[in-house]
């Protein structure tokens, strides 16, 4: 079978061969298009008559099809770097390139600490969706453990969408999926208050804009222009009175342009989708009720709006009063279908969490769909490993069942936090309802506190030392909470001296141990290993240990049992030329 790279290079080749060919057909439509622009202009100036509706109707059919023909090279295009995107994620050069932005609040018990959010993230390299609902959507799953029933749910879905290529391709290839979001979100827009009621106005505006029609056509048979510049005036006027309100209704309305294409687009391709899992058909229940056929009403308006900027089209909008009339239409839809969208919204926005799931499980068929058990069962996980390192990187089997508690020893740059990072976020990923980066993994439900990333702040007067105190006794209000807590602690309280930190680690680690909560705690402190042996049983010694030869270090990154027996401080800094 071909691997995921293969596919996805094969499909990348073919899409950019149907863009290119897309494209030349494209230039030769483009120039014909202005060929035709120049005789109606040509005509217009000096020899106007009916003449010029020949012409006029063949532009109009010339930019119909070149409009046809930019969309189908654009989706293209947009395929050829789905694929290009995917091969990036799976060669390990993907960071930064996706969502970076921040989803959660800076006091999380985890996110900060397992790089969950911002460039470079675990949610960066993660996140396939496109509407900022669907980005929420799977930033708030990463960021609150689910259920064991939602979990399973979560997993039966995305196992289902997971072999789905063409879904996910289309998707991300539709019209208007790489539109910058921004302005407005559709549901802030639905929620405004409606601002045109006035059915005579609408009917004034109507006949205005026949009038103005009529005096072109009178104009153009009859050489008179002065029934024209009547018209134009009272327009002007009318508008003055009465156009005010439905200039801010249409720039409300087009910034959420991008968003509504996007949203409008997905509800088609989704509407014809055919599922089984009871999940997923729950999902989508809403969108098999008109949705699409909805969008594509407001979507016609949004586009003909955005026909306004057209240098030959915008007079005719400006006669026709058309930007007034398509206010009321816009207004008119919010009427029907404003209390609907957020359910459509919500719908889409599991869905896109889902297919990314879907689509993290496909890249790497070598990951594990984790088993979740009875409470008490506690964690296990064979070949785990940090799902961001790539193929590098060097897995470990871990099990916290009997055992609670594992104090990791190691020298520098051993591994140690690498350790913690790679077991957050897998277990993160689990109560998510993804795939591990695990040959096998089983677990309780856990919920995640860590203290790893810490740092002082200047602009709030805080030490490193106090911050982690902070984080300290957050995590041991999170291990008082339903389920049992998996707490991650890396060189607890490094920040002070030796005999208060000792003593302060060894109370912390106690109660935490106290409390039936599962750990991992890394320390260069040799005299902290010694309270694995006083927890009892329940509590074990591993390390990281590196390798020196003529004078270079390197690691194996395998977990060993025991206590670390010699520390590489030293030798690094004699390594980097500071005399010791």
């Amino acid at each position: 079978m071909p691997t995921p790279s293969e596919i996805y290079a094969q499909r990348q080749a073919q899409r950019t061969r149907l863009a290119e060919q897309l494209d030349s057909s494209h230039r030769r439509i483009a120039w014909m298009r202005l060929l035709v622009a120049l005789i109606v202009l040509t005509g217009a100036v000096a020899y106007p008559g009916a003449w010029l509706i020949l012409p006029v109707l063949l532009f109009l059919a010339l930019m119909r099809h070149h409009a046809g023909l930019s969309a189908r090279r654009e989706r293209a295009r947009r395929a050829a770097d789905y694929y290009r995107e995917g091969l990036l994620r799976l060669g390990g050069e993907w960071a930064g390139r996706g969502v970076t932005s921040q989803f959660v609040e800076a006091q999380h018990p985890y996110a900060r600490d397992l790089d969950l959010f911002g460039k470079g993230s675990l949610y960066d390299w993660l996140c396939r969706a496109r509407t900022r609902a669907g980005q929420q959507r799977l930033a708030d799953w990463l960021a609150r453990p689910a259920s064991a029933e939602e979990v399973a749910a979560r997993q039966q879905a995305a196992r289902e969408l997971q072999s789905r290529l063409d879904l996910r391709e289309d998707l991300s290839a539709l019209q208007g999926s790489r539109q910058h979001l921004k302005g407005n979100s559709p549901q802030e827009w639905a929620r405004q208050p409606l601002q045109l009621r006035s059915g005579w106005l609408r009917l004034l505006g109507a006949a205005l804009g026949l009038w103005g029609w009529l005096a072109l056509a009178y104009w153009i048979f009859r050489y008179n222009p002065l029934p024209l510049g009547l018209v134009l005036v009272v327009q002007q006027a009318f508008l003055r009175l009465a156009g005010r309100t439905a200039g801010e209704v249409l720039r409300r309305t087009e910034s959420i342009r991008g968003e509504c294409l996007i949203l409008g687009a997905y509800l088609r391709r989704l509407e014809v989708e055919k599922v089984e899992s009871e999940y997923l058909s729950q999902l989508w229940q809403p969108l098999r009720k008109g949705p699409a056929r909805a969008l594509s009403r407001l979507e016609s308006v949004l586009d003909t709006l955005e026909s306004r900027r057209n240098p030959l089209l915008g007079p005719f909008f400006a006669l026709s009063l058309a930007s007034f009339q398509l206010a009321h239409e816009v207004e008119n839809w919010r009427a029907r279908h404003a209390q609907d969208l957020p359910g459509w919204l919500e719908s889409l926005a599991q869905i896109e969490a889902l297919l990314s799931f879907a689509g993290l499980a496909w890249e790497n068929p070598d990951y594990a769909w984790p088993r979740l058990e009875a409470p008490g069962s506690g964690l296990r996980a064979r070949q785990l490993g940090h799902p961001l390192l790539g193929a590098e990187c060097v897995c470990n089997d871990l099990e916290l069942t009997s055992v609670r508690l594992w104090i990791v020893s190691g020298s520098n740059m051993s591994g140690k936090s690498s350790l913690l990072r790679a077991l957050g976020c897998n277990v993160v990923l689990a109560m998510a309802g993804a795939p591990a980066r695990a040959r096998e993994m089983s677990l309780e439900p856990l919920r995640v506190a860590a203290s790893i990333q810490l740092g002082d702040s200047l602009r709030e007067g805080i030490s490193r030392f106090y911050a982690e105190i902070l984080r300290l006794r957050q995590v041991l209000e999170e291990a008082s909470g339903p389920t049992r807590l998996l707490y991650l602690l890396d060189e607890i309280l490094g920040g002070t001296n030796s005999q208060d930190r000792l003593v302060g680690a060894r109370a912390v680690i106690r109660r935490l141990f106290e409390l039936q909560g599962l750990g991992l705690v890394t320390t260069h402190d040799l005299a902290l290993t010694e309270l694995a042996d006083e927890l009892g049983p329940a509590a074990a010694n591993v390390h990281f240990e590196d390798q020196w030869s003529e004078g270079v270090m390197s690691f194996d990154y395998h977990l060993r049992s025991g206590v670390i027996a010699r520390s590489n401080a030293l030798e690094l800094m004699r390594a980097v030329g500071l005399q010791v």
